[in-house]
């Protein structure tokens, strides 16, 4: 896909995060679109990158998974590229990011409880890439659902 997602690759998009599970068949019917136009514009999402899989959310806490947390890491300078890989072979890494600032890595750590998460963040502190680290704790979370949080913004711009 050379061009930008057009408003009904947008609203396409919109039907498939609400419910990954829904036909196409579905999309196409909710959207007053051929069954022919979504599949082709669902395959080109995907052939360029925009639309990179379908998935279940899950609740981690129901999963047994409570315990989570926020490590910030500042990396050896020139070994960021080497931690992130490194950190992302831990399993309780579930999300990793590149941010601006002192500490350029952020790692979403989940555990089943805090002895384990402790365990967990020491392995990642132990790195020998590691300089710093800065731990924040989540106590709750607000709203785990990314994709309904994305469909509300999507429908604000569009």
């Amino acid at each position: 896909m050379a061009k930008k997602p057009d408003y009904v690759d947008r609203m396409i998009l919109v039907e498939l995060m609400r419910d990954s599970r829904r036909s196409l068949r579905g999309v196409a019917s909710k959207l007053n679109l051929g069954v022919s136009t979504v599949y082709t514009r669902v395959k080109k999402l995907v052939s360029s990158g925009v639309l990179k899989g379908f998935t279940a959310e899950v609740d981690l806490a129901k999963l047994g998974m409570a315990a989570q947390a926020m490590v910030e890491v500042k990396p050896r300078p020139q070994a960021i590229d080497k931690l992130a890989q490194a950190l992302l072979e831990h399993a309780e890494v579930v999300e990793l990011y590149e941010v601006s600032g002192e500490f350029p890595l952020v790692a979403r750590v989940v555990s089943p409880d805090d002895v384990s998460l402790a365990r967990a963040i020491e392995r990642i502190a132990s790195h020998e890439d590691v300089v710093d680290l800065r731990v924040r704790y989540v106590f709750q979370v607000r709203s785990a659902r990314t994709s309904e949080r994305l469909v509300k913004l999507l429908e604000a711009l569009y």
